[in-house]
C-alpha cells in the first residue's frame, strides 16, 4: 500500500464512521500529549503528566483493538505525516470522514485532531524554513474543524507546489 494514501473514508456506515471518529480523536489525543513541548518541573508532577499519557494511550489502544475486531479496514496508527503532501492526504481523508458525520448531534468536535493537525504543519514549516498557516482559536463545531483541516490541505498543497520549483 501506497504509505503516502490514507484509506478512502467516504461512504462508510454511519455508526463505522462514528466510532472511527472516536478513535482518530482518542489517537491524536494521545500524540499530543506525548509530544507536548514542555514538561512540568518536579517528581509528583511528571509523575501525574506520564500518568496522564499512559491513561490516554490505555483509552487509545482499547479502541483501536475493539475498532479493528469490528471493522475493516483495520485503522493503522502513525501514519508520518512529515511532508506537505502526506498531511494534506491526511487532512482531506479526516474531512470527508467528519463531513459523513457532522449533523449527528453524538459527535464531538475533534479539537485534538486538529490540534495535531497544526502541529504536524508547524514542525513541518520549522523544518522547511516556511511560515506557517495562521492558527485560530480551537474549535468549537465540527463543521469549523472540517474547514480547519481544510485551510490546512490548502496550506500544504501550497507549500509543495513552491517547493517543487
Amino acid at each position: 500500500m501506497d504509505q503516502t494514501r490514507e484509506p478512502a473514508l467516504t461512504n462508510l456506515p454511519s455508526a463505522q464512521a462514528k466510532e472511527l471518529s472516536l478513535l482518530v480523536e482518542l489517537e491524536a489525543q494521545w500524540e499530543n500529549m506525548r509530544r507536548a513541548p514542555s514538561r512540568p518541573q518536579g517528581r509528583a508532577s511528571l509523575t501525574q503528566d506520564l500518568l496522564g499519557i499512559q491513561k490516554a494511550y490505555d483509552a487509545f489502544r482499547g479502541k483501536l483493538v475493539a475498532y479493528n475486531k469490528r471493522y475493516s479496514p483495520a485503522h493503522v496508527p502513525e501514519l508520518l505525516l512529515n511532508t506537505p503532501s502526506r498531511l494534506a492526504i491526511w487532512c482531506r481523508a479526516m474531512q470527508e470522514l467528519f463531513l459523513q458525520i457532522e449533523d449527528d448531534p453524538q459527535v464531538r468536535c475533534p479539537v485534538y485532531l486538529v490540534e495535531k493537525a497544526y502541529r504536524s504543519a508547524e514542525r513541518m514549516s520549522g523544518r522547511m524554513n516556511k511560515g506557517c498557516v495562521s492558527r485560530p482559536a480551537h474549535p468549537s463545531t465540527v463543521r469549523a474543524a472540517i474547514e480547519d483541516l481544510e485551510s490546512l490541505a490548502q496550506w500544504c498543497d501550497a507549500l509543495a507546489a513552491s517547493a517543487a520549483t
